[in-house]
């Protein structure tokens, strides 16, 4: 036992040595990108229009279409005002089934090179209602868009209208600044992803297929870039997800034999 022993500690330093000088001798394949100067914005106006998204109550209804159909027609005004550069330059379209709810948007943005592969940029712009059993333990309301302390407050103002704001927001700058992609860039805000996406991703998918797109690349909502999350990490981290969660519905019994207890006598 021993002499085995020996061998599989021996074999196990062996290996990593070797991958201790594998690691010296490559060494980092990370690509070295030039830094790109930013682009100026006004960071507060950009924040009061994230803030007047969240304050448009965008409710999705997994069983009524129309349940919030004049929310998200307010949203469409508002993303309209707020970046009149996107819609005057970008072609927008309302994926779903019309009258009963085609809320979701399409976006597309051509570039430069008919042959290169587009892109799609993905977010949505429904949110989850406010428990009203838990409306005392928000600092402020669920619909409010309060902007305080550095943050704005409210629905959607993580998940996810901020992810929507913040593409329009690039491309109306770039559009402002005369850039334009070398391959089509698409935006597509799904209206319903909190309760399936079968109304809006479903049929934009499909819509898509039909149309024979094949983007190069699919970003979804992605994660956060967060600070102080994360034991012994100081700096911003950009947290990166590589999947999207399912779901799965489980109905769990139990089935015990009656117990007795015998009472005791004092």
């Amino acid at each position: 036992m021993k002499k085995a022993a020996v061998v599989v500690l021996l074999a196990l330093f062996a290996l990593v040595a070797v991958l201790a000088v594998n690691t010296w001798r490559n060494g980092s394949r990370q690509i070295a990108v030039a830094a790109v100067a930013p682009l100026r914005m006004d960071e507060a106006a950009a924040a009061q229009r994230l803030a007047g998204a969240v304050r448009i109550a965008t409710v999705s209804s997994l069983t009524d279409p129309k349940a919030s159909a004049a929310e998200f027609e307010k949203m469409h005004r508002h993303l309209e005002t707020s970046f009149p550069l996107v819609h005057k330059h970008l072609k927008r379209e309302r994926v779903g089934a019309e009258g009963n709810g085609d809320y979701a948007l399409l976006y597309t943005w051509p570039g430069r090179d008919p042959a290169a592969k587009p892109v799609l940029l993905m977010a949505h712009m429904d949110v989850v209602a406010v428990d009203a059993a838990s409306q005392s333990q928000w600092q402020q309301a669920g619909f409010s868009g309060v902007i305080k302390d550095g943050f704005v407050w409210g629905r959607g103002a993580w998940d996810n209208k901020s992810n929507l704001m913040s593409q329009l927001e690039a491309i109306e700058t770039l559009l402002a600044a005369g850039f334009v992609p070398r391959q089509t860039v698409m935006l597509f805000s799904g209206a319903d992803e909190e309760v399936d996406g079968l109304r809006g991703a479903s049929a934009a998918a499909a819509l898509l297929k039909q149309r024979g797109v094949r983007p190069d690349f699919v970003l979804d909502e992605g994660l956060v870039v967060a600070q102080g999350v994360i034991p012994g990490v100081a700096a911003p981290a950009a947290l990166i997800g590589i999947t999207q969660k399912g779901y799965m519905t489980a109905e769990l019994s139990v089935s015990l034999p009656t117990l007795r207890c015998r009472r005791a006598k004092a």
